[in-house]
């Protein structure tokens, strides 16, 4: 993506793809499924189609959401963001992610989180506004299905400046 409003923002919220049941290991070491590794892939071909690169990104540090980051970056050649691995993603809610988006510098106009259910869909949800997908809404309250992404934007000259119904949710992606 690329505007030439410096108050434009894309948010991308992605839940991590289909995991293994975990059963006998920690649900921290849980790792994708197949299905899951193409569902990721399928996210970032739908990005790189649609030529949206971001340049922060947040990922929970749990080894789902690591493979998940690692499908969809495969899709983005010539990515030259930066991304981070947080545990406050794996173990925190709603606030915990948001206190890390709204520390993302202005320059990065494009910032995608990777994460969990119900965090992820909850704050889809606490951030659409009025003029939301009403589809896309009601799914975001249901729950986010395995690697599905919500795309919200909006005006919003800061990314401290986020709060609840900020910004617009266009569609979640479902793979």
């Amino acid at each position: 993506m690329s505007s030439s409003d410096p108050d434009s923002r894309l948010l991308l919220l992605m839940r991590h793809g289909k995991a293994d049941s975990g059963a006998g290991q920690p649900d921290h070491e849980r790792r994708l499924t197949d299905r899951g590794h193409s569902q990721a892939q399928l996210v970032g071909e739908y990005l790189e189609s649609q030529n949206v690169r971001p340049t922060r990104v947040f990922v929970s540090d749990a080894a789902r959401t690591s493979e998940t980051w690692q499908h969809v970056l495969s899709t983005m050649h010539g990515f030259d963001g930066q991304a981070t691995f947080h545990e406050e993603i794996y173990s925190g809610g709603t606030a915990e992610l948001l206190d890390l988006i709204r520390s993302t510098g202005d320059q990065d106009t494009v910032v995608m989180a990777i994460g969990h259910e119900p965090t992820m869909s909850s704050l889809v949800a606490q951030l659409a506004d009025d003029e939301s997908d009403a589809g896309s809404v009601a799914q975001a309250r249901i729950g986010l299905p395995t690697g599905a992404m919500g795309v919200l934007s909006g005006p919003l000259a800061h990314w401290a400046d986020l709060d609840e119904s900020a910004l617009t949710l266009h569609t979640i992606v479902r793979p």
